[in-house]
Order: structure tokens, then sequence, then C-alpha cells
């Protein structure tokens, strides 16, 4: 079993813990050739511990070394813009949700209790006034589920309850909270999107991130008169227990053969639904006229 507490150097003879290195050793190795290595400040042989990093960079492979610095450079930017993102929704977004609306009921009132469909806020607790650190993360995640970064008349959080003359859907079971995109608190969702970094989206079998996701999702939603959790399951867009996302998955592809024998946006889920969770095959005020073939 190799040594590594004396690991070996390009030579193959371990690295030897020295002395102090003392100005006239340094004018000695400089004058003899033998290496040197300056680290913040300080002087030390090759022989020292630190003459590992430096026979790591210098021995053929810095472009790992390379690559090992934009990989952690990377993974560092990505996580301090996921920070700033979860505290621009906890210091302003959040508090929007216990905000008692005139004319509306909170929130949290139907969101945190079971019956706020795709959209689940955890519960308060009795005589809180506010949620925990841990309960604040998981109201984040909920509510990025429901966004398009970047993009935010593309986002079910902000359309939904957005009145639809400004826009937004046709019914909000909690009343259109906003009658307009100039609310001061619709605005503020507005801008924690804008700002929000890139999503990624997992197990996608027929659509593609760069599918207009959202702006498909929300199509589904108003031609069905559905919500998210008609094929979803809340806590997990991504997971395939539903049965009705494996069909929703039937009829994407039955939609785009159709599109390709007839020409491309003639049939969309609207073409039958109309606002209906299942088709009519039949008019209303002749339902026993049947279709003859």
């Amino acid at each position: 079993m190799r040594n590594w507490s004396k690991p070996p150097s390009r030579d193959g003879s371990p690295y030897e813990p020295g002395p102090p290195v003392t100005r006239s050793d340094l004018q000695a190795d400089s004058a003899s050739g033998r290496g040197m290595v300056l680290t913040k400040g300080r002087c030390f042989r090759k022989s020292d511990e630190v003459g590992r990093i430096f026979d790591f960079m210098t021995s053929g492979r810095p472009l790992a070394f390379l690559v090992i610095m934009i990989l952690l450079q990377s993974t560092t930017s990505i996580a301090r813009g996921q920070s700033a993102d979860y505290e621009s929704f906890k210091t302003r977004v959040e508090p929007i949700f216990l905000k008692a609306r005139p004319g509306h009921g909170r929130c949290v009132t139907c969101h945190g209790n079971g019956n706020g469909g795709a959209f689940v806020l955890q519960p308060l607790a009795p005589g809180t006034p506010a949620w925990t650190e841990e309960q604040s993360k998981r109201n984040y995640a909920a509510a990025s589920r429901l966004v398009s970064p970047g993009n935010p008349t593309s986002s079910h959080l902000l359309m939904h309850p957005l009145a639809p003359e400004a826009g937004g859907d046709v019914f909000h079971s909690g009343g259109h909270q906003f009658a307009s995109q100039d609310d001061p608190d619709w605005q503020v969702f507005a801008a924690w999107v804008r700002q929000k970094p890139a999503a990624e989206y997992t197990n996608l079998k027929v659509l593609k991130s760069g599918d207009h996701l959202m702006d498909t999702m929300r199509f589904f939603n108003i031609s069905l008169r559905e919500d998210c959790t008609f094929c979803h399951t809340a806590s997990d867009f991504a997971s395939d227990v539903r049965p009705m996302k494996l069909r929703a998955r039937q009829m994407m592809q039955m939609t785009e053969g159709l599109n390709a024998s007839l020409g491309n946006g003639k049939v969309t889920c609207y073409t039958c639904h109309r606002g209906d969770e299942m088709p009519r095959t039949v008019h209303p005020s002749f339902p026993n006229l049947k279709y003859p073939y």
C-alpha cells in the first residue's frame, strides 16, 4: 500500500519536511539550481509538502488543474446565485403570501392547508406569524417550480392569480388577487422571476426545456381548465406516479403526428377539449345523435 504521508515526487523519492528556510539557504539553493517554491510569502524547499502541489502543476497536468479550478469557480458562482435568489424570495416574495389583500383572503389560507392545488405552502404553526428557515426553503422550492426564469408572463405563479383583463387566467379559486400587472406586489413577483437563475428540468420525455416549457404547461392548463396537479405530483413535478401524466405524453405525441400530416399548428389540445377535462363527443343538445361510422 502506498504511503500517502510521504507521496512520491516525479523522480520517485519521498518528500521529506525540511527545516525552516533562511535567506542564506535561499541564496545557496538559487546558486545551486535546487527547486524552491514561494507561497503566501514563505519559501519552501521542493522536498517540503507544498512541493507536492508544485509538482502537480508542473508535471504535465496543468490542464487538469485548470479544469478543476474552472469547475470549482463555476460551482461557487451557481451557489452564490442560488443563495441570492433564495434571499430575494424570502425577504420580498414570501411575505406577500401572508399579506391580507383588500377583498381577498391570504394566500396561505388555502395554499397552506392542502387546498392550493399545485402551489403548496408550508402550514404555519399555531400562534406563529412566519415560517421557519426550513419551511421557507420548501416554500421557495414550491414557488420555483411554477415560474419561468426571466419571463414573468410565462410563469403560472404570476399569471394564475392575475385578472383575465390583464392577461391572467380565466379562473383562480382564490379570486383574482391582482387586477393589473402594475400592482406593486405583482411587480415584486416579476422582479424576482426576472433575475432568477435558469432552471434545470428533469424526466422530460416528449417536451424539451427549450420548447417554451412553461408556456406549453399554461396552454394545457387553459385548454383543459385543470390545475398542474391534474397530471403532476405537487411535491415532485418530475415524478411519473400519476397515470394522467403518461396519458398526457401520449396525447402530445398524437397531436404531433396529426400536425405532421395536416400542417403545423392545425391541431392543439384546445381543438378537442375546449376547456373540458374530457372532450365532448356529441352535441349537448343532441345526445342521442351518434356518429354513424
